[in-house]
C-alpha cells in the first residue's frame, strides 16, 4: 500500500480547518497588520500546525490574499437588462455591510507599496476582477449604442474602485449602499451620457 493510499483511508481532513485558518488570518491582520502576521501565528490561532496551512496555501501571500478575497463577492458580469442595473450590480461589490471586511482589506492595502509580490497577487486576485466586470458591462452597452461617452472605458471602470479603496485606506470602512447608488446615478451615468430617469 502506497503512502497516498494510506493517507486516503486515514483520518479525514478537517472540513472546517480551512475556514478557521482564514478567519484566524483575518483576525491577525486586523490586530497586527500584514507585517505582524506570520503563518506560525495563524496556525496557532487556528489550532493547527504550519504544515496544514502550507498544504492549502503555498505562501503567506497566497494565504492573506485568500483571507481578504473570501470576504467579498466575486467580480461577476451581470446582465440585468438595463445599464443602471448592471452598473449597480457591479458596483455593489464594493459595499460591505460590516466593518470587518474593510479593516482586513485596509491592512492589505497599506502594505502593497512595500511588497511587490503581495501587490501583484492582490492586483490579479482582488483588484482586477471587479474592475474587469465593470469594463465588460460598459463595453456591452457601448456596443448596444446606449452609451455616448468618448471617455476611455478603463478610466470610467476605475471610478468606483478608486473611491472605494480610497475610503478603505483613509477611513478603514467600506462604501455603503447609498454611496454606491450615488456614484452610479450622479457620477457614472452622467459621465456615460445616460439619464438616470430612463434607466430606472
Amino acid at each position: 500500500m502506497t503512502d497516498s493510499s494510506v493517507a486516503s483511508v486515514g483520518r479525514p481532513r478537517d472540513a472546517d480547518l480551512g475556514d478557521r485558518i482564514l478567519t484566524a488570518t483575518q483576525d491577525l491582520l486586523i490586530e497586527r497588520g500584514y507585517a505582524g502576521t506570520t503563518v506560525e501565528d495563524v496556525a496557532r490561532a487556528a489550532g493547527t500546525g504550519k504544515a496544514a496551512v502550507y498544504r492549502r496555501w503555498a505562501s503567506k501571500v497566497d494565504l492573506v490574499v485568500a483571507a481578504v478575497r473570501v470576504l467579498s463577492t466575486p467580480g461577476e458580469v451581470p446582465d440585468t437588462g438595463t445599464l443602471r442595473g448592471d452598473l449597480l450590480a457591479c458596483a455593489m461589490h464594493y459595499a460591505r455591510p460590516d466593518a470587518r471586511g474593510a479593516r482586513v482589506l485596509a491592512s492589505l492595502l497599506g502594505e502593497l507599496g512595500r511588497d511587490a509580490e503581495l501587490y501583484e497577487a492582490a492586483r490579479v486576485s482582488i483588484g482586477e476582477p471587479p474592475v474587469a466586470a465593470l469594463a465588460a458591462v460598459l463595453t456591452r452597452w457601448v456596443e448596444r449604442g446606449a452609451v455616448t461617452t468618448t471617455a476611455p472605458i478603463p478610466l470610467l471602470a476605475g471610478i468606483v474602485p478608486a473611491v472605494a479603496f480610497g475610503q478603505v485606506t483613509l477611513q478603514r470602512r467600506a462604501l455603503d449602499e447609498a454611496t454606491v447608488v450615488d456614484l452610479v446615478d450622479h457620477v457614472l451615468l452622467p459621465a456615460l451620457g445616460a439619464s438616470t430617469t430612463t434607466e430606472r
